[in-house]
């Protein structure tokens, strides 16, 4: 059967060929046309027919495909424009979310964390260490009720004119005195000492003053020598010392990586103290000597826990840093894990973390050795 032209509605005949005697419309149509009906040249002929993906629609087709007027058009494309923005807006938010939250998580995995600085010694102190009498029985099985009664009964307070800020027991029955000022306490010392002195022992504590490491003598120094020492670096070190510093040194020790170095513990005063740690070291002869915080909790190096030294630890042997039954020198692992919160954690079925080394100063367990190491310093 013949196609019908979809313009003329003739049948479509020729001598040649009849699909190259008629175009069929690509559009939802699907008619027949004439090449002359279609409007399309001779010269397109061959090629609509030869071209692959070369489609034609007839005029009914076309207009279907553009049913908008211009305003309509803009309008609808707007649209679809600040859609397709509103989408791309939503895709880069989200992305830009990701991608901080995955350089955050990669950032606190390799980086160690920020631990906040331990306070300072001298902060520590400050507004809290003034002067104190201790009265000490003679007769160590004297308890602190007999001292406080005999004490009451010689020396008045309202009548010596003294107040009294500060009461505290101490070792084998003694009683620490505290007055509202220097020139109190040593009117109660001369009083006790007047009225006591036979029975008991008197004497005045300074204060607790702050307490300095110097790392880098190049030389060991006898404890005899010590006295003058300090005197020389107060003389030598005028920018931090005033001829009214106090400078005692306390302990004088090599260093563990380089025994040939050696380090000293050092007591002054608050205001000398603030000088040097803001200097960060002094002069010692030809020595420079770096300056640290100088008050540390006492920890063993045998099993890592706090209050008493490795000399007397029957513990087992623990790593500082994994928390493995081997020395710090053997240890080869990467992981931290504190043994002192282990311990914590299982004696106490708590979830204190672990992760570093005991020697971390926001660690728990040596936060509460520091805190009571302070205490037992403040109450002296």
């Amino acid at each position: 059967m013949l196609p019908i032209c979809g313009k003329c509605h003739a049948a479509i005949k020729s001598g040649r060929l009849v699909s190259l005697c008629y175009l069929t419309c690509s559009g939802t149509c699907g008619k027949q046309y004439h090449y002359k009906c279609a409007d399309v040249p001779e010269s397109l002929h061959e090629h609509l027919q030869s071209v692959p993906g070369l489609n034609w629609k007839c005029p009914e087709c076309v207009k279907k495909c553009f049913c908008l007027d211009s305003d309509s058009l803009n309008e609808f494309l707007g649209a679809k424009f600040d859609e397709l923005v509103g989408n791309l807006k939503d895709i880069f938010s989200n992305l830009k979310t990701e991608l901080i939250e995955s350089a955050e998580r990669q950032i606190k995995d390799t980086l160690p964390e920020c631990k906040p600085p331990v306070p300072s010694f001298s902060a520590i102190l400050k507004n809290k260490t003034k002067p104190a009498i201790v009265i000490q029985p003679k007769n160590p099985e004297q308890d602190f009720n007999k001292t406080k009664s005999d004490i009451a009964s010689n020396i008045d307070p309202l009548n010596a004119n003294i107040q009294l800020e500060k009461v505290l027991s101490t070792k084998n029955g003694g009683i620490l005195v505290g007055c509202s000022s220097v020139e109190q306490n040593s009117r109660f010392k001369l009083l006790a000492q007047e009225k006591l002195a036979e029975t008991y022992v008197i004497r005045e504590i300074k204060g607790v003053s702050p307490r300095v490491k110097l790392v880098g003598f190049s030389q060991a120094f006898e404890e005899a020598e010590w006295n003058n020492l300090a005197d020389h670096m107060i003389k030598v070190n005028s920018s931090i010392f005033n001829p009214k510093s106090t400078c005692e040194i306390l302990k004088f020790w090599p260093t563990k990586k380089k025994p040939k170095v050696y380090q000293a513990l050092l007591q002054i005063d608050k205001t000398s103290y603030d000088r040097l740690m803001a200097a960060g070291g002094l002069f010692a002869g030809y020595d420079y000597c770096s300056a640290f915080e100088g008050l540390e909790a006492n920890r063993c190096f045998n099993c890592n826990n706090f209050g008493h030294s490795s000399r007397v630890c029957k513990n087992k042997v623990t790593c500082p840093k994994c928390s493995c039954e081997h020395e710090l020198r053997n240890c080869t692992s990467e992981h931290l894990k504190c043994i002192n919160c282990v311990r914590l954690n299982e004696k106490n079925n708590s979830l204190v973390d672990t992760n570093h080394a005991v020697w971390d100063h926001c660690c728990p367990v040596y936060k509460s050795a520091f805190d009571k190491l302070k205490a037992e310093i403040l109450s002296a």
